[in-house]
């Protein structure tokens, strides 16, 4: 008689609460009478555990049975209490009762050689209670409605049904099924602002898929191959995998690795500041130069009005002729198109627009008479062509928060 198939047999019932005698044979590939006699014996050494025939019937402990500490080994209460320990970041300070419990009962004093804490700093008490809020939500299957700022535009109201909180990489993920979208999706819990935890529950099971084959397929991939200054060396050991990193004789390091080809690269590799090169592929390099100046000429602009950096984030800047300087790059003021010398409007005195391209402004009048939201209708489906990963939706909502900053709209609601 195995000692381990009895204990085994004790913790599938107080997980399950019943089985048949059929269902434990199988599990454990012996025959059914082998598991009555086991039942027999856990019966004789104390354990509260009774048979019920009849076609509806099985194996079930007595109710409210608690098992011995006795069950558990050194090593496994030891496991025990460092699991606990290693949780009481995100579980609060009922984690420190519950400790002191278990080690009463087990008569254990460990050393308090873990902690995790997986807070930001200087915000342990709003994410405690975001924490809280979401733990909550998600056992008792409420509802909960945010503001969430996405990767494209402003923020935007949400309403979701809370699945499960996962921590990726070096951050804090909410997954779970959008009831706008009706599907599932994940949202990084630094970007939540607003929650609250409605009154409104729902049963639907749910299932997110694994964080990890989440990509949406609509987004493609580019492989890029980065120069990082030696000054860099806490963020190449920090963000990517050993093997995607290569230490060059100067220092510095060279970085492969596969990225979302959408408007959060550029904004990523931005953060690099001077200290990282883009080697290739060449598209993105002259991309990301191109943004370069387009914020240069922005800062030292500060009146130019528009804030649709996204466009020329999210478009490929890859022909020879692409030649737009500070020197010579604005926008026009009415679509927001980045706006060269040969694309400039006119004036009736034949020169040339200062504000609109020639496709909005003509002889000293706009080309089109429409509304704001008429033109971010046409505009929308243009940008979200040449912007891999956004929709026309995501693009219409985006345009919708920088167009009215544009002289022509600005005017017209003056």
């Amino acid at each position: 008689m195995s000692q381990g198939r009895l204990f085994e047999i004790v913790y599938l019932l107080l997980e399950k609460g019943k089985l048949s005698a059929p269902e434990l044979a199988e599990r454990f590939e012996v025959s059914v009478r082998t598991i009555y006699r086991d039942v027999d014996a856990l019966s004789s050494a104390g354990v509260p555990i009774y048979a019920i025939p009849g076609r509806k019937g099985g194996v079930a402990l007595m109710d409210h049975y608690v098992l011995s500490r006795a069950a558990l080994s050194k090593e496994e209460q030891s496991q025990l209490l460092t699991a606990l320990r290693s949780l009481s970041g995100t579980l609060g300070s009922d984690s420190e009762e519950t400790l002191s419990k278990l080690s009463g009962l087990f008569h254990r004093q460990e050393p308090h050689w873990l902690e995790v804490d997986l807070s930001h700093w200087g915000g342990k008490g709003r994410d405690q209670l975001t924490f809280d809020l979401l733990r909550d939500a998600i056992l008792s299957h409420k509802v909960i409605t945010f503001t969430y700022a996405g990767s494209y535009g402003g923020p935007t109201a949400r309403s979701v049904l809370p699945a499960k909180l996962v921590f990726k990489g070096q951050a804090w993920y909410l997954q779970g099924l959008c009831l706008d979208k009706q599907n599932y999706r994940t949202f990084k819990l630094s970007r939540i602002r607003d929650l609250t935890v409605t009154e409104r529950t729902l049963s639907t099971p749910l299932s997110p898929p694994s964080i990890d084959g989440e990509a949406p397929p609509s987004c493609p991939t580019v492989r890029l191959i980065l120069r990082c200054s030696p000054a860099l060396a806490y963020r190449v050991y920090d963000e990517f995998e050993p093997e995607q990193v290569t230490a060059l004789p100067d220092g510095s390091f060279r970085v492969e690795a596969e990225f979302p080809e959408d408007n959060w690269v550029y904004g990523y590799l931005l953060s690099f500041g001077p200290l990282a090169e883009v080697l290739e592929p060449e598209r993105v390099r002259a991309s990301l130069g191109e943004l370069a100046r387009q914020i240069l000429f922005r800062c030292e602009n500060p009146d130019i009005g528009c804030q649709g950096m996204g466009a020329i984030m999210g478009t490929s800047y890859s022909k020879e002729d692409a030649t737009m300087t500070k020197e010579n790059t604005a926008f026009c003021q009415s679509c927001s198109m980045p706006l060269t010398d040969d694309l400039r409007g006119s004036e009736t005195d034949g020169s040339k627009s200062k504000h609109y391209c020639k496709y909005c402004y003509d002889k000293g009048k706009f080309t089109g008479d429409m509304t704001m939201e008429q033109m971010i209708d046409f505009c929308a489906p243009l940008m979200a062509k040449a912007s891999p990963g956004m929709t026309e939706a995501d693009a219409r909502e985006q345009m919708g928060k920088f167009f009215p900053q544009l002289l022509r709209w600005r005017r017209s609601e003056g």
